[in-house]
């Protein structure tokens, strides 16, 4: 069962990109965060360092770029495998994190020109671990799927199987 098509799955990643494309020309974006990060915890009554409020609001950016560019990979990695076949494809996520690191570095080339903004290859560096960490959530469901599916297929075959064996009263 084909749940979108491949151009579906490309136009699924244009957006997400100029989602992310829209997402990194915000300027001052980390003191946006930090205020409202500082905004949350107050309405928590948490208090914490103020050293301890930049570490969390670094954390909390670098995980966002690892879940923008691990859907990215998912959506290019669909629209580059063929339809038809259910099991994975290692050309095709190959591509997609080859252009899901491609597109990071142009982000970050894109933010040299955003006041208040730089670019930065570590950044691309987590971005493009993001699109490896999506791929490879995508590719252990796939096998565990089709494990799951093995299985059913054979203890279907199994239960016919002891039911033609057994004497007909």
């Amino acid at each position: 069962m084909k749940l979108f098509t491949r151009k579906t799955w490309l136009l699924l990643a244009a957006t997400w990109a100029v989602m992310i494309f829209d997402l990194s020309r915000a300027p001052y974006s980390s003191a946006i965060s930090t205020r409202f990060i500082s905004i949350v915890l107050d309405w928590l009554s948490i208090s914490i360092l103020p050293h301890n409020l930049g570490l969390l609001n670094n954390l909390l950016r670098k995980s966002a770029h690892v879940t923008e560019y691990s859907v990215l990979a998912v959506f290019l990695y669909n629209s580059l495998k063929p339809v038809e076949d259910p099991s994975w494809s290692r050309r095709a996520a190959v591509w997609a994190l080859l252009a899901s690191g491609i597109y990071a570095l142009t982000d970050e080339f894109h933010q040299l020109f955003i006041p208040g903004r730089h670019a930065s290859l570590f950044d691309c560096l987590i971005d493009t671990t993001g699109g490896f960490l999506g791929l490879f959530v995508l590719s252990t469901a796939i096998v565990l799927l089709r494990r799951k599916q093995a299985s059913m297929v054979s203890a279907r075959v199994l239960s016919l199987s002891t039911r033609e064996t057994q004497p007909q009263v």
